[in-house]
């Protein structure tokens, strides 16, 4: 329940607990869902401004395209993170991210964090094994906290 526009009322009260935190595939499937929507407004915006890909594969774009997928990435992200805790792909899994300590919307700062750590590989070719450190820590983290949740101080929560 929204309190305010940015305080969540959490079952365990506080601060978040493992009671509260969205469950592992609810994250993923939100993430995926995501990806989807980023990936075809990135490839609109693409097009829009001329940019060829040049036949290349996903791992091999130019810098131009990796430049507008990751702004794309930043202002989804930081964007529905700071309005309403929720991306697309979160609220239809019903999954929210909030500040660990108070359960409220994170803020531009903490939101951003969010995004930063694993968003700036975007802008290097290739898969980084980095990225798969960064959102792999949630399976080994009590709260199911990827390092871009723990550097940010934030959890992604079940919305009620």
């Amino acid at each position: 329940m929204i309190e305010g526009h940015d305080m969540i009322e959490l079952g365990s009260g506080f601060p978040v607990d493992e009671h509260d935190v969205a469950e592992l595939w609810r994250r993923l499937v939100g993430f995926m869902i995501d990806w989807v929507v980023l990936v075809m407004i990135a490839l609109v915006l693409i097009s829009v401004l001329g940019i060829d890909l040049g036949g290349s594969d996903a791992l091999r774009l130019p810098t131009s395209a990796r430049f507008v997928q990751g702004l794309v990435g930043a202002a989804y992200y930081v964007g529905f993170t700071v309005s309403r805790g929720q991306t697309p792909g979160k609220m239809l899994m019903g999954t929210r991210v909030v500040m660990e300590r108070t359960a409220r919307i994170p803020g531009l700062v903490p939101a951003a964090l969010r995004w930063v750590v694993p968003g700036v590989f975007v802008f290097m070719p290739g898969v980084s094994i980095l990225s798969a450190v960064i959102y792999g820590w949630l399976l080994f983290d009590s709260l199911r906290r990827g390092l871009h949740d723990k550097a940010a101080g934030t959890v992604v929560v079940r919305a009620r």
